[in-house]
């Protein structure tokens, strides 16, 4: 490569030079501005935490925020921002046993140091409804503009049994 630039004459040395400075002042530039541009996209689209207190000024008189856990938090984070309107099932781990609708039309928030986890707002005398139940509740997305949360009445009919009756035949030949 030596051997190259003594058989330049001395012009033709300082415009390579030249053209080879100006190659690297562009890359380092070019690289400057494309972090620069990656950090300012990145501070645009972090939005802050929200502080606790600022969750807590969404608490009307009367009612409470119920921290639940929620069974289809994946598509949930897929489909809702930071508030929601839902209702709310009880499901089984038996799939012969039909989910049961526990609240309907119950504001949901997202809790706003982790995004992942929910809280409903529901009137102080209800909560205790949904405090009772341990496991994760099942989330169902509803129109915002229906009217304020219900709570449903547990089923007070008694359960349907089935029953079964086994006869049993010789074999007769």
């Amino acid at each position: 490569m030596t051997h190259f630039f003594r058989k330049l004459l001395p012009e033709q040395r300082k415009q390579l030079f030249l053209a080879v400075a100006l190659c690297v002042a562009a890359g380092l530039i070019a690289f400057i501005w494309d972090q620069r541009l990656t950090d300012a996209q990145a501070a645009t689209t972090r939005p802050e935490p929200e502080s606790v207190e600022d969750a807590a000024t969404y608490i009307p008189d009367g009612f409470v925020l119920v921290p639940i856990e929620v069974a289809n938090f994946e598509s949930l984070d897929s489909i809702l921002g930071r508030f929601g309107v839902v209702d709310l099932f009880v499901g089984s781990d038996d799939p012969r046993v039909k989910p049961r609708k526990l609240a309907e039309h119950v504001k949901i928030l997202r809790a706003p140091l982790n995004p992942s986890h929910f809280a409903v707002l529901v009137p102080d005398n209800e909560s205790q409804k949904i405090v009772a139940y341990s496991g994760a509740l099942t989330v169902v997305v509803q129109n915002p503009k229906k009217s304020g949360p219900v709570l449903v009445k547990p089923d007070t009919a008694k359960p349907k049994h089935r029953s079964r009756v086994i006869v049993e035949v010789p074999n007769v030949s």
